[in-house]
């Protein structure tokens, strides 16, 4: 996940992950001290660049050690109730959750996607506690936040505001656990493709 921080606060990240990991940094205090002390390096750097060329600018290791001493200060996020979506998604959909156009994908699992994304496939999922997606693997990359309850995938349990981050390399069947309503972001480049001896059949719909 360092990588995906190192290069959100560069800003080199696509606008779905840029949604992603904002929303997530509403969640995560050690991800939004990051994100700042990576933009504080940056910063270092670019401002030795500025500088006179015959003085050396500060080295990545200098800067890291000085932030490592102090750190910069990283403002709290306000807390909203009543709703699973963090600020930055509900200013991406413009809506209230309830309002969202859902579609049924599968029982227990509704998705509302968001257009707007070039190149990628964002959408929010809600998914009914116990509903399983089937065995599938990636053509791209995968990430997942979790908004509300819990996934469990691969032995690990992902829960609000942790992201699940899958690949061409895993093949994997996540799960919705325990007794409330699972709410995610997902952002998924390349095809999804289904790998379980039944499902493989679906191939066909997700062209």
């Amino acid at each position: 996940m360092r990588e995906q921080l190192a290069a959100y606060a560069a800003g080199a990240t696509s606008e779905g992950m840029t949604l992603l990991i904002a929303s997530h940094l509403t969640y995560c205090p050690e991800c939004r001290r990051a994100v700042a002390e990576y933009e504080a390096v940056s910063g270092a750097l670019f401002m030795g660049e500025q500088k006179d060329p015959l003085v050396a600018a500060p080295s990545l290791e200098a800067c890291m050690t000085a932030l490592d001493a102090d750190g910069p200060a990283v403002a709290e996020p306000v807390a909203v109730p009543h709703t699973p979506l963090p600020l930055p998604i509900r200013h991406a959909v413009g809506a209230a959750i309830d309002d969202l156009p859902w579609k049924f994908r599968m029982p227990g699992l509704h998705e509302c996607t968001l257009d707007g994304y070039e190149g990628e496939h964002v959408s929010l999922m809600r998914i009914r506690p116990g509903v399983g997606v089937f065995d599938h693997t990636h053509e791209g990359e995968e990430a997942t936040l979790v908004l509300s309850g819990a996934m469990e995938d691969g032995g690990t349990v992902y829960r609000r505001g942790d992201v699940a981050l899958n690949d061409h390399n895993d093949d994997h069947h996540p799960k919705i656990v325990g007794d409330e309503v699972c709410y995610c972001l997902i952002v998924m480049t390349g095809h999804l493709r289904f790998t379980g001896p039944v499902s493989r059949a679906l191939n066909l719909f997700t062209r």
